[in-house]
């Protein structure tokens, strides 16, 4: 083929499949992007690799001043390439829309935050061939099947059947200009791989969701979803220092109350009696003592040889999970909503039933037996009242 400079894609190639490349370290702006349409390939490059600037501050044209001519630009994620495109910082709108690959396969193939963590498992299984998981979770493996990740090389997998070789991915990640220079042609070809697949991805993907969504509304909000503007000025910066003093603040207060919390549980009177605080370990620490010297005789000490307590002991008398909280350099207990304790010291419930924590399936709740039969029977009589009762726990 051939090959020529040119300013912007032409304005006969109205769908473009896109893709940028970010050099993670050096600064948010691009230093590559690639672009396919029906007729021809666009490669660019900032000025910045080339040389021609001594900055990275540079946006990708994608139009020519004045066009109306309407494009459509198809990327997965989009909404990472977009925010790297000239024409969307002008305040005057362009006939410019995009079209995210990765929502497109989230409305069919997606996953919800629960099943991705047994997606991810499961699929370590089958990599593994580990059977005895596989049968054990078989349930997975029903949506396993029809679902992935939300990346390019998991969604590619999928539709696809290809398999993507990201590693060029880590010179943008850790590398440096010199090392984006030294293997440009590699990471050209890497960039524009990436547009590639994306165009079969797209192939899959949106027929799919017009298939699964046929409103002209659900295509019309897909697109207007990647319309979005946050207009700021010059007090934007000062917005944003302002919440996250106020998050800073609230975080702070959150853990205050968590460690009042955490001293009143350590005045309980019969903590194993608590349904919650009897999940933690109470375990005490005792005090530690050196080994004790004698004399010849094998029964009195010799000088200094009496058994003494150890230099530096902390929390001695304080039950395991109060010592696990411990912070030696804040010199007090550190502990968040996100801490595995919280829910105990909050005493949170569900239906009424205290959680609990289970090495198998994360967090749950036990039900009484006497709950569990009651429910069943209303369920089988068809009555009234909470049919909602679980299975009963297991310790």
């Amino acid at each position: 083929g051939t090959w020529k400079a040119v300013d912007v894609p032409d304005t006969e190639d109205r769908v473009l499949v896109f893709d940028v490349e970010v050099l993670v370290p050096d600064s948010p702006y691009p230093v590559l992007a690639a672009a396919l349409s029906d007729r021809a390939w666009y490669i660019w490059v900032s000025p910045y690799v080339t040389g021609d600037s001594p900055h990275g501050r540079h946006l990708i044209p994608l139009m020519r001043q004045g066009q109306r001519t309407p494009r459509l630009v198809i990327g997965h994620n989009v909404g990472f390439d977009r925010a790297r495109i000239q024409e969307e910082r002008l305040l005057k709108r362009m006939p410019l829309a995009f079209l995210d690959t990765m929502s497109l396969h989230v409305s069919g193939g997606g996953l919800c935050s629960q099943q991705r963590l047994f997606w991810q498992r499961y699929s370590r299984a089958k990599r593994e061939n580990d059977t005895e998981y596989l049968q054990l979770n078989a349930d997975t493996g029903k949506f396993f099947d029809v679902s992935s990740l939300n990346s390019l090389k998991e969604v590619a997998a999928h539709y696809c059947k290809i398999t993507m070789d990201k590693s060029k991915r880590d010179v943008f990640i850790e590398g440096t200009l010199q090392d984006v220079r030294k293997d440009f042609a590699q990471l050209a070809t890497y960039c524009a791989t990436d547009v590639e697949i994306t165009r079969k991805v797209y192939a899959k993907v949106f027929p799919a969701f017009r298939q699964k969504c046929p409103h002209p509304v659900s295509f019309a909000g897909m697109l207007t979803m990647l319309e979005g503007y946050l207009p700021v000025d010059r007090s934007w910066p000062e917005y944003i220092h302002r919440s996250e003093e106020l998050l800073s603040e609230l975080t702070e207060s959150v853990g205050v109350k968590l460690r009042e919390l955490a001293e009143s549980a350590l005045k309980e009177a019969a903590p194993l009696d608590d349904p919650w605080l009897r999940n933690l370990d109470w375990t005490i620490e005792p005090l530690k003592f050196t080994k004790p010297k004698y004399k010849a005789d094998g029964k009195t000490y010799a000088k200094n040889g009496e058994p003494r307590p150890f230099a530096k002991q902390t929390l001695v008398g304080y039950p395991k999970w109060y010592r696990d909280l411990w912070d030696s350099k804040l010199k007090r207990p550190q502990i968040t909503v996100r801490t595995r304790v919280a829910p105990y010291l909050l005493k949170l419930k569900w239906l009424g039933y205290p959680l609990y924590y289970s090495d198998l399936y994360g967090w749950t709740f036990r039900v009484p037996m006497c709950d569990y039969k009651r429910s069943l029977q209303q369920e089988s009589s068809g009555g009234g009242g909470d049919t909602t009762a679980p299975a009963p726990g297991q310790d």
